[in-house]
């Protein structure tokens, strides 16, 4: 094996082990063998209930995305949380587990870690209420620890989701995975590890370590904590020793200093991991052993300079994330999860803000690994509700602990750079919400000195200003005039747009690039979600109840569809961040009389200023009925010259740049054949883009985003179809949409499938779906058992398409 593909796999191996779960004395995915059932039912927190008659689910799972029991979809014109949840309903179901312990394991100490459950959750062990979490967004643990015994064990979970409690789809039930740590009496604490990195630079490194020992025993112990820093080649490359005596019930706290030499630091460009490895030994022996992956890394932020990364200027292109995923709801599958972030990135993005709720452990890893930055974010409401059930019910007894988990676990993480307690909060800048920020900021200062506070205002001045006059960098959503409003006021408080609409990507982008300390944009969206129906198509009014009536489900302001295609806004942000990705590219306006989703004009009239999205374009030149009618093409271009031809005509030369918004508008009389837009650059040609008129689909390319997967019951794989002409060309029409059925045989089965289409709301389980602009994604998850997953897919009118996997032992490579 050559010295680089083992330093691959080396890498690959020590990403596995520092991203799935902690290493201790065991840990345990909970994924499989869940039993649920919806409604209240009554005695089942009993370890003797009967739940044979229960299904039995895979975790992470979203009961209110799934089929009814009669097959029918799941979405609800008369759903109580109506647009917010995309007429899909909440309600409250239960959970069981069997739980077999050997004697040895039930004498240990066993934690069961929830990352998330949505929401109100109640958890008994063996018909005893141990535990309640009311927030459906944070991590919470559940001490076991002599509550469970030998054999079998029952884990009862009542999740209760009341409408409405969310302005966007929120999903139910246990949405984001379950561990299972089985851990010495004596161990690492692990909420107390915490890695910071306070010199950096290309020739030095130090770590600073601060954990602590748990001895849990009824003895006093002697340990020793050896705490080494990893490479990614496996190699260790800085160590710590220290012995010491811990009395019985005792917690040894520990701070601990690692030089690295000539270390590799972490950034957007080269996200250079390391991973902490501490071992608490007694006589010799280890008895438990944590890793935690970080890297090495400065930010800092200011009004001067911006924001800079290990000493660098850097800008934020950011994007705003849901926590949904669309086919499978809100189940935070990690490989969804990381889809998304994957996605981002290779459209361009360096920037994720997690809206409006804790990023998951899955959204981080990625981030972390493919370097880009995160803004986690805590809260949508405090003291005051913009629902009735939403989460300001338990603010006030709740908030300190949620902002634990919110920091406790996501500090280690290099790619988090800002905390954010609050997105649009009602009260800010009124004297409650000035305090209220005032003492979730020190909360989290206290837990996290190493980075900046942040929240989303919304308010005009004054409100505004008293608002970011509390916080260490000021996010604003829709609000650019206040970037230097404020600034005369605060000058010396960093900005950043923490929403702004994809048809203001130019004048945002501007303010960062003009004015020093402005250090961002995030659009709304990024990717498209499930509820808040139809804003990104009608656009917003204060009367959310005449946008997205029913059967609209999807916002539809995502610049990537819930499918994972990139839109033309998506296209447009890449060329003005000058990314290179895609640096022309061109679009047809749709002609009127020919629109494929509802008219927007059908709806209340929008104000220019609050309309949405980007105009109604499409990468498509097939429209018959067009014939000799002109259309209007828009050429979006990194190049300062474009030239459009039509069947090798030239239509002529148009300058782009900042003075045109890096847009080139060619009014064109329609005629099938071949749209070309060209860019030059110093009078040469430097990129061109290509729209072709396609004719009736004669067959379908299947693709999927990897052939391999390991058998373990929770590896997802994407399938992509997409309807083609004789000539290979993509057919786009929307009357040549066809339906289409998905078949998963042998060892893997279907989880979902969509097409993006926002007023589509048919099952996303059956497998059956008609194609949206050509396209249809569905999922596919790995049994337990190796073996081939055998995939048909059969389209209306085409030769049917079989596609075969692999679900193999281990990790696939």
């Amino acid at each position: 094996m050559s010295r680089l593909l083992s330093l691959a796999c080396a890498f690959i191996a020590l990403l596995i082990s520092t991203t799935v779960a902690p290493a201790a004395a065991e840990t345990r995915s909970l994924s499989q063998d869940w039993l649920f059932k919806p409604g209240e039912n009554k005695g089942a927190e009993s370890p003797t209930f009967d739940d044979s008659g229960w299904r039995r689910v895979v975790v992470p799972h979203d009961w209110s995305i799934m089929d009814k029991p009669d097959g029918s979809p799941p979405f609800d014109p008369k759903a109580i949380a109506g647009q917010d949840s995309g007429y899909l309903p909440g309600g409250i179901g239960w959970y069981r587990r069997h739980l077999n312990l050997t004697a040895a394991e039930a004498a240990q100490v066993v934690r069961l870690n929830f990352e998330v459950i949505y929401m109100d959750a109640e958890i008994w062990v063996n018909g005893e209420r141990l535990a309640r979490q009311a927030y459906g967004y944070t991590a919470f643990s559940v001490d076991l620890t002599g509550k469970v015994r030998a054999g079998d064990n029952v884990i009862a979970v009542r999740a209760n989701h009341p409408d409405p409690s969310s302005r966007w789809y929120a999903g139910s039930g246990i949405i984001r995975p379950v561990l299972l740590e089985i851990l010495d009496h004596v161990h690492l604490d692990p909420d107390s590890i915490f890695v910071t990195t306070p010199v950096v630079t290309d020739e030095r490194g130090v770590v600073s370590v601060k954990s602590a020992v748990s001895n849990r025993s009824d003895k006093a112990r002697t340990i020793e904590l050896v705490s080494r820093v990893v490479s990614a080649q496996g190699a260790t490359v800085a160590e710590a020793r220290e012995s010491r005596s811990i009395g019985p019930g005792a917690l040894m706290e520990s701070a601990q200093s690692l030089e690295l030499p000539r270390p590799l630091l972490w950034s957007p460009e080269a996200p250079n991991l390391y991973a902490l490895v501490q071992e608490v030994r007694i006589g010799g022996v280890k008895v438990d052993e944590r890793r935690a992956r970080f890297g090495l890394r400065t930010v800092t932020f200011d009004a001067r300079n911006g924001m800079r990364i290990n000493g660098k200027p850097v800008k934020m292109r950011g994007g705003n994330i849901h926590h949904d995923n669309y086919m499978i709801g809100a189940a935070g599958a990690p490989d969804a999860d990381r889809r998304k972030v994957a996605l981002m990135k290779a459209a361009g993005y360096n920037a994720i803000r997690s809206a409006h709720n804790p990023a998951s452990q899955a959204t981080l890893d990625a981030a972390d690994e493919l370097g880009m930055f995160v803004i986690s974010e805590a809260f949508d409401s405090w003291n005051k509700s913009k629902r009735a059930q939403d989460y300001s019910r338990f603010f006030q007894t709740d908030w300190e602990k949620d902002i634990d988990s919110l920091v406790i676990s996501g500090r280690n993480h290099p790619s988090i750079v800002l905390w954010s307690i609050g997105n649009e909060i009602p009260e800010s800048g009124t004297p409650l919400g000035v305090e209220t920020a005032k003492r979730l900021a020190a909360r989290v200062r206290m837990l996290d000195p190493t980075r900046p506070v942040t929240q989303a205002i919304n308010n005009d001045q004054p409100l505004s200003t008293a608002q970011a006059a509390v916080l260490d960098v000021a996010g604003y959503n829709y609000h650019a005039e206040l970037f230097a409003k404020d600034h005369a006021k605060l000058p010396d408080t960093p900005m950043y747009t923490a929403e702004s609409l994809p048809k203001d990507a130019f004048p945002y982008w501007q303010a960062v690039e003009t004015m020093p300390w402005v250090v961002g944009d995030f659009v709304w969206t990024a990717i498209d979600y499930l509820g808040e129906s139809g804003i990104g198509w009608m656009g917003y009014t204060q009367d959310w109840q005449k946008l997205g009536p029913y059967p609209w489900h999807l916002a539809y302001c995502g610049e990537i569809d819930a499918t994972g295609r990139k839109r033309p806004a998506a296209y447009y942000r890449q060329i003005l961040w000058k990314t290179g990705i895609d640096p022309i590219a061109a679009f047809v306006r749709q002609p009127k009389g020919t629109e494929d989703l509802p008219d927007r004009h059908l709806y209340p009239i929008v104000p220019p200023h609050l309309d949405w999205s980007l105009p109604d374009v499409h990468p498509s030149w097939t429209w018959p009925g067009q014939e000799g009618k002109p259309l209007e093409v828009e050429v979006y271009s990194e190049f300062p010259q474009v030239e459009l031809f039509l069947n090798g005509r030239s239509l002529g030369r148009k300058t782009t740049g900042s003075e045109s918004e890096y847009r080139a508008i060619f009014q064109v009389p329609y005629a099938s054949g071949e749209l070309r837009a060209v860019g030059y650059r110093d009078g040469r040609e430097a990129g061109r883009w290509m729209l072709r008129t396609a004719g009736a689909p004669e067959r379908v390319a299947v693709s999927a985003d990897r052939s391999q997967i390991p058998a373990d019951g929770e590896s997802l794989v994407y399938v992509t179809v997409e309807l083609l002409d004789a000539a290979g060309t993509p057919v786009y029409a929307q009357d040549a949409d066809r339906k289409v059925r998905v078949r998963v045989s042998g060892a893997g089965t279907l989880a979902g499938m969509g097409n993006g289409n926002p007023i589509d709301v048919s099952s996303l389980q059956s497998g059956e779906r008609r194609t949206f602009h050509g396209r249809a994604v569905a999922i596919v998850r790995a049994g337990t058992t190796p073996g081939p997953i055998t995939i048909d897919i059969e389209a209306d009118g085409v030769p049917a398409r079989r596609l075969q996997l692999d679900a193999v032992s281990g990790r696939a490579l």
